[in-house]
Parts: structure tokens; C-alpha cells; sequence
């Protein structure tokens, strides 16, 4: 009869699975007509996604990565946000609720403020994964904002699930009354939106409570129905718990239908290893254990010990710990009973004595074995402590650091050392690096590096990605690579000698960080001074989770990049906008007086009533106010004629060899009054226009050259180096100085000389402003007269990263 039914329920599930594979392929055939990576074409690509989760979460990962992927080249916010939260659910469906809870976190950057429905969900989702480790009262706090965000910005959509998640709640915290209440509203909901997910958890929330107050046949029929929908709704994992339950039922309630519990554990127990929901099958044979530990059927209980032990991840059940002791007094009560049966049989039969010793070699047996089982089970529950204290931790470090990304004043540098150190005690190893990969030289280049007294004064190993190849291509597929023992890897056979062994690393776990689907470098944790250490998978895990954290941050710190790309800009615009006011007082000054000088001159030759003599001296002055005329025009025509570069017209230049190109123009005055030079190039390369930064540096030279002091040797030193966002070159000089309190806001200004006994037209350092800000930079002065002049030109790094 069982397996008819049995029989029946598949029949039933492949017909269900067959609707849902229509809608699935509905949805494959509008995305396969839908040509345009647009918003609609990510919405697709989400819902199929979604409801991939329950019936197949590996390819569901594939459509959800394809999401992200398309809505990040869109920057299409809410389809990442969409897509990031699905992905957290395919890993809650299949029991990873730590993994689940890195992706929400991450969805949690992606301003979901602004999507209440989405915003809705994600809470929710949030408080599930706590409701799971029984963390009650965040669980509470995320599940009520996820309510009260549905209840006022969403009107449209019903809380079903979310009523449903509270209820649940309020049952594990003892409280019955608030419970019924919940459960009442998730089925309330459901059945006015013909939502079956919803009329599933509501009929098991109120079979609960029904059990809870005895109501044994309510229970049962509750529980029945809450099968029936979770059919419907193709939630196998949910018709696996309330068979379950109704096994729980029959057992714990009605003595006189063990066979009924029995029926239905099994039917549990089938569903639970067809669809690999391994927390519930581990419940399972828990439950079958005991079943035939209290019929004393210890073979069939020995089974399901052994098929409980191989789910390692349910070991923790401490109500299956403590069975253990109960099958322990079993076995010692058969002992005694067997030992006075021994009595009774030596007094009236000697002949038995032989038989009677293997009983009682046997009997001695089960209970080394009993206690042997025992021990192991003893040392589980300490491994169980010691991974949820782990857990605990590094659910914590996860928490603080997501909340770092979200501070205003936030530094990407600061970020990523104070990840490392926080993990790096988390996970107690010697020594956490971050490393990013150059592609100039091939090489992955330590950014930063945090380490443990055990590891101080131990050499950091330098690694060429060209050296192990396959290796860092497999950072391409995996999340992590946990390595135990280097000197045995033989991925990394060929440089154990010369990069690990004198370093004394012989563990190793390393966790990619990519952008989109780009290797941008890994955080690494080692052991030192010939330490191995076997990686847990949890381990494994929270490294995994480091290293997305590390990708968010990355593009925090790329949008922050941008919004200072605008404000430069601006601040670009506003000074052409006071250059052109420059021009203008140039053109009504520089141009006003000579001109006035033609007119009046012209008008003396107009009057008849003067010497040849006086002729040929205004005609010499109105030559001479021409001339002037002449000279300020061209200067004008050759500043306004000049075509700024565009971006494409930057490239890649050696500071080095500009500098050479600038001081081999001005050699010979350089030999002539015998300069000396000093060159400090921190910064090798800069990507910038040359004629123009050629030409700013020619003129700033020039004018050390011109303006030095006569009573002392000139000597001129460049420099140059750079931070996390800036590129500096600095030109100082020990050369006459300037008085910057009496002329330093006219400096850069045309026109403007302070130093009359030296040839000049006073334009010079006009172009180096000009130029300094047609190539994004800005450029400061520092001078004390007698002293000598230092002029900094500054310029945003990020332009020396452009491909």
C-alpha cells in the first residue's frame, strides 16, 4: 500500500513538474525572441531564475550569474538587487544559510530603499536565515520591517510568507496564542491570492499549534493539507517536513498507529535523498533510530546510527547525542538481565557454561562498542561547539565589515587591512595578504598584509602568475583553493623550492576576487614555520564570502572615483569659464590702450598745424602702438587656436625620457650658467598628453633658469611620486623667489612680470596654468622671495590606469 501511494505521489509531482517546465520554457522561448539586452531581457532571465530555485538551484545559479552580468553592464540597480537576492535564496533552499546570508549582505549595497517590493523580500529573506540559527531576535527585527515596508509602500503585494515567518517564530519562542494569530493571516492571505506556498506554511503553522493543544485529529488533517498544497506548489522539501511531522504525530500521540509513523517517515525520508534536503533526512533517521531503539530493534537502530553519522552537517542534533546514552542503559540492562539468565542456567545446567561465556563475550562487546559510540559522539558535540563558536565569529566579522562598506567616510585601504586583521584572528593563522594583479608585468602584487607575532620578520613570497598558470586559472571556477600541504601539491610542485619552502608556508587558502568574470587578485591565509592546517569548509566558506566582500568594496571605491571624476569637471569648467574672463579683460586692457594711442595720433595728423619733424615722430609712435597691437594678438590667437586633446589622445608616458626631451631644449642655457639638476622619479610613468605637459614643464624650467639668483649657484630638483588617487611632479628651485602675499593671486594671470630687469612678456606661466588644466590637473606655487620657487602640478592617478 505504501508504495502505491508512493507511486501515486510521483505520478502527481511529474505532472506538476511537467506545468512548471511549461511556464519555464514559456519563458525560455520570450528570451530567446527578445534579441536586446535590455531591462525586460534581465527580468526574463530573473523570473526563470526563480522558479528554477525548487526544482533545479544548480541552473538557476547559471541564469542568476547571466542576470547580474547583464544588469551590471546596464547599470540596471534593481535587476542586480533581484538577482543578488535570488541567489541567496538558491543557497537557503539547499540548507547553506551562512552562504545565503554573504549574498543578502551584498544585496544590501545595492540601495534597495529605493525598491520597497525588492527591499520587502530581502528582509524577509534576512530573517529567515536568522530564524534558522535561532537568532529570534534579529529574526523578529527583519521579519517586521519586511512587513511593514509591504504594509505601507506595497500595497499590491501580500505578506503571506512573512506572516507565516513570524508565526513560526512566536512557536519556537513557546508563545501559542501569537502564533495562531500569524498562521491565521499567512492562510488568510494565501487563499484570497491563490498562493500555494502560503496555504502550505499555513496549514503546517496551524497543525502545530492544533498538536501543541492536543488536538491530535485537527493536527492530522491540517498537516494533510499542508501536503497537499506544498504539492501543488512543487516545494518537495516541504512536503518532506510535514511528512515528517505527521510521522511525529502518529508516534508521539497515538500509540496505536506506529505503523502510520512509520508510513510516513519513510515517504519523508524518500523525498528528503530524491531531493538532497539533507537537514531533513538527518531528522529522519533520528527519528527512525529511536523508533526501533525503543523496540529494542537494535540492528535496524545500528542502520540508521551509521546513515546518521554520514550526514556530517547534522551531527550537531544534541537530541541524537543524547540517545546514545539511552541505547548505552539498553544495552546494560540486557547485561544484567543476561548475566542472572547465566545464574539460573549454571545452577540447573553445567553443560551451558560454554554458551553462557560467548553471551557474555558478546554482551561485553556492545558495550565497548556502546561506549566507544559514546566517546565519538562526545568528541562530535565538542567539534560542533567548536565550529558554531567559529561560526559565530565569523558571522560577526561579516556583519561589521558590511556595515564599514556603508560609511560615508569610507577608505578603501583601511577597509581591506582591517578585513584581513579581523579574518586573520578569526581564523587564527599567521599571516593574511590581499594581492592585486598587474597585468603590465603578469605579477600579483601585495596590496596589503596583516600577520601574527609567530610570522614577523618571515620574507613575503612574491608570485608571477606566468609561474603556475593552471593554478590561478582555477581561481576562474573555484570559490576558494584550500591547500593542506604544499611540499605534496603538484600544481605548485615546480616552485615549492624557491617560493614556499624557505618561507616555511606549508598551508595555504586562497579566495579569488573577481570583476566581472575577471581575475583582480586573491586574499591568501598562510601558515608559517612549517605549520600545516587542514580548511574546514566552513573556513573555506567565510573566506569565499571575504573575497566578495572585497569585490563590493572594489566597487565602491570605483563609484567614488566616478563622483570625483564630476566634481573635477565642474571645477574644470569653472576654470575656463575664469580664464575666458581673463581673455576678456586682456582684450579690453592690453588691446584699449594702444589703440587709443592710434586714434589720438591719427587726429594730430589730421591738423595741419605742425612741422615735418612732429610728422615723422607720431607716425613712429603709431608704428610702435601697432606693433604692440600686433604682438598681443598673436599671443591670443596662439592660446584660443589650439584644439584640446581628447581622452582618446592621452597615453602612457616616461616621465624619465620627457624630462629629457624638455632639458636637451634647454641645454645650452642650462650649460651656459651651470645649472645642476637632480632628478627623485618615485613615479616612473604618468598617461597623459605630451605636448602639453611637455610644454608646461619647458616653461616652468624656463623660468628657473631665467629668473635665478646671481649671487648663487642655480640648482633645480624634480620629483616626482604619488597616493592612493594623485600623481604629483614637483620642480623646486633655489633660484630670486616671489613675494606670494603681495602678488600670489596674479601670478598665473597674463601679462603679469615681477622682475622688470629680466626680458620678458609675461605669459609664460599663464600657458603652464592652462595646461595643467586641459590635462584634469591643477598646479600650486610656494615661494619666498630670495629663497627660491616650488611649483606642484597635480594629477587624478586613475587617468594613468586607462586602457
Amino acid at each position: 500500500m505504501r508504495k502505491f501511494l508512493f507511486l501515486l505521489i510521483i505520478v502527481f509531482l511529474s505532472q506538476m513538474s511537467y506545468s512548471q517546465s511549461a511556464e519555464i520554457d514559456s519563458l525560455r522561448g520570450v528570451l530567446s525572441n527578445h534579441k536586446v539586452k535590455d531591462t525586460t531581457y534581465v527580468n526574463v532571465i530573473n523570473d526563470i531564475a526563480f522558479d528554477l530555485i525548487i526544482t533545479d538551484p544548480q541552473e538557476a545559479i547559471y541564469y542568476i550569474n547571466l542576470a547580474i552580468s547583464v544588469a551590471k553592464d546596464l547599470d540596471y540597480e534593481e535587476g542586480v538587487l533581484r538577482a543578488t537576492t535570488i541567489k541567496g535564496n538558491s543557497f537557503l533552499v539547499i540548507g547553506m544559510p551562512d552562504q545565503a546570508l554573504s549574498y543578502y549582505l551584498e544585496a544590501l549595497s545595492y540601495n534597495p530603499e529605493k525598491y520597497p517590493l525588492q527591499y520587502a523580500r530581502l528582509s524577509n529573506n534576512i530573517g529567515e536565515v536568522y530564524r534558522r540559527k535561532e537568532v529570534y531576535d534579529s529574526s523578529i527585527k527583519y521579519f517586521n520591517r519586511a512587513l511593514k515596508i509591504a504594509q505601507e509602500n506595497v500595497k499590491e503585494y501580500k505578506p503571506v510568507i512573512i506572516y507565516s515567518n513570524l508565526g513560526e517564530v512566536s512557536l519556537m519562542q513557546g508563545d501559542l496564542h501569537k502564533a495562531k494569530y500569524y498562521f491565521n493571516k499567512c492562510l488568510k492571505n494565501a487563499i484570497s491570492e491563490d498562493h500555494l506556498r502560503g496555504k502550505g506554511y499555513g496549514n503546517f503553522g496551524l497543525a502545530e499549534c492544533a498538536f501543541l493543544e492536543d488536538k491530535v485529529d485537527l493536527a492530522i488533517l491540517l498537516m494533510h493539507n499542508s501536503v497537499k498544497f506544498r504539492n501543488q506548489a512543487l516545494d518537495q522539501r516541504g512536503v518532506a517536513q510535514s511528512y515528517l511531522r505527521l510521522g511525529s504525530f502518529f508516534n508521539t500521540k497515538q500509540k496505536n498507529s506506529p505503523d502510520s509513523a512509520l508510513h510516513y517517515w519513510m515517504l519523508s525520508a524518500d523525498l528528503s535523498t530524491e531531493h538532497e534536503t539533507y537537514d531533513l533526512l538527518s531528522e529522519v533517521y533520528s527519528k527512525l533510530y529511536n523508533f526501533h531503539l525503543d523496540r529494542l530493534n537494535i540492528e535496524a537502530a545500528a542502520k540508521y546510527l551509521d546513515l546518521h553519522k554520514n550526514l556530517a552537517d547534522s551531527i550537531r542534533n544534541a537530541e541524537f547525542i543524547s540517545n546514545v546514552g539511552k541505547m548505552k542503559s539498553a544495552l546494560k540492562t540486557e547485561l544484567v538481565n543476561a548475566e542472572n539468565e547465566l545464574l539460573k542456567q549454571e545452577k540447573l545446567q553445567r553443560e551451558s557454561e560454554e554458551d553462557a561465556r560467548l553471551i557474555v563475550i558478546s554482551l561485553a562487546f556492545l558495550i565497548v562498542l556502546g561506549l566507544a559510540i559514546t566517546t565519538y559522539q562526545h568528541r562530535q558535540r565538542q567539534l560542533a561547539s567548536n565550529e558554531a563558536t567559529s561560526e559565530q565569529k565569523f558571522t560577526q566579522t561579516l556583519l561589521l565589515l558590511s556595515n564599514k562598506l556603508n560609511e560615508s567616510d569610507f577608505n578603501l585601504s583601511e577597509f581591506i587591512e582591517h578585513l584581513l586583521e579581523m579574518s586573520r584572528v578569526a581564523l587564527e593563522v599567521d599571516r593574511a595578504t590581499f594581492r592585486r594583479y598587474d597585468e603590465h608585468d603578469d605579477s600579483l602584487n601585495i596590496n596589503s598584509k596583516v600577520e601574527s607575532d609567530n610570522a614577523e620578520g618571515t620574507p613575503v613570497v612574491d608570485i608571477h602568475k606566468q609561474d603556475i598558470i593552471s593554478f590561478f586559472d582555477e581561481f576562474l571556477t573555484n570559490r576558494t583553493i584550500a591547500i593542506t600541504n604544499i611540499s605534496n601539491e603538484s600544481r605548485l610542485s615546480d616552485i615549492y623550492e624557491s617560493y614556499f619552502k624557505s618561507v616555511g608556508i606549508e598551508s595555504v587558502l586562497c579566495g579569488p576576487v573577481l570583476i566581472d568574470g575577471k581575475f583582480e587578485g586573491f586574499i591568501s591565509y598562510a601558515m608559517i614555520n612549517n605549520i600545516m592546517r587542514t580548511w574546514s569548509i566552513q573556513e573555506q566558506r567565510y573566506v569565499a564570502s571575504l573575497a566578495d566582500l572585497i569585490f563590493v568594496a572594489l566597487e565602491k571605491r570605483k563609484g567614488n572615483i566616478l563622483r570625483r571624476e564630476k566634481e573635477e569637471l565642474i571645477s574644470k569648467l569653472k576654470t575656463r569659464n575664469k580664464s575666458l574672463n581673463e581673455f576678456n579683460s586682456v582684450i579690453s586692457h592690453n588691446l584699449r590702450e594702444p589703440l587709443t594711442q592710434i586714434i589720438g595720433l591719427s587726429e594730430i595728423l589730421k591738423d595741419e598745424n605742425h612741422s615735418n619733424g612732429d610728422s615723422q615722430e607720431i607716425i613712429n609712435r603709431i608704428s610702435d602702438s601697432s606693433n604692440k597691437v600686433d604682438k598681443v594678438i598673436k599671443e591670443l590667437s596662439i592660446i584660443l587656436s589650439e584644439n584640446e586633446p581628447k581622452p582618446s589622445d592621452f597615453r602612457l608616458l616616461s616621465l624619465e625620457k620627457l624630462i629629457k626631451e624638455v632639458l636637451d631644449l634647454l641645454k645650452n642655457d642650462i650649460k651656459s650658467q651651470n645649472v645642476t639638476i637632480e632628478q627623485v622619479l618615485e613615479t616612473s610613468k604618468i598617461r597623459s598628453y605630451k605636448p602639453y605637459l611637455s610644454d608646461a614643464l619647458y616653461h616652468i624650467l624656463s623660468n628657473s633658469i631665467k629668473f635665478a639668483n646671481p649671487s648663487k649657484r642655480l640648482h633645480i630638483n624634480i620629483r616626482s611620486y604619488e597616493d592612493e588617487f594623485k600623481q604629483y611632479l614637483v620642480v623646486t628651485d633655489n633660484g630670486r623667489g616671489m613675494d606670494l602675499e603681495k602678488f600670489g593671486d596674479k601670478i598665473f594671470k597674463m601679462y603679469q612680470r615681477y622682475h622688470i630687469d629680466v626680458e620678458g612678456r609675461g605669459i609664460g606661466l599663464f600657458i603652464v596654468k592652462n595646461r595643467i588644466n586641459v590635462l584634469n590637473g591643477i598646479i600650486d606655487v610656494e615661494s619666498k622671495e630670495g629663497e627660491g620657487t616650488s611649483f606642484m602640478m597635480t594629477f587624478p592617478k586613475y587617468y594613468s590606469s586607462l586602457n
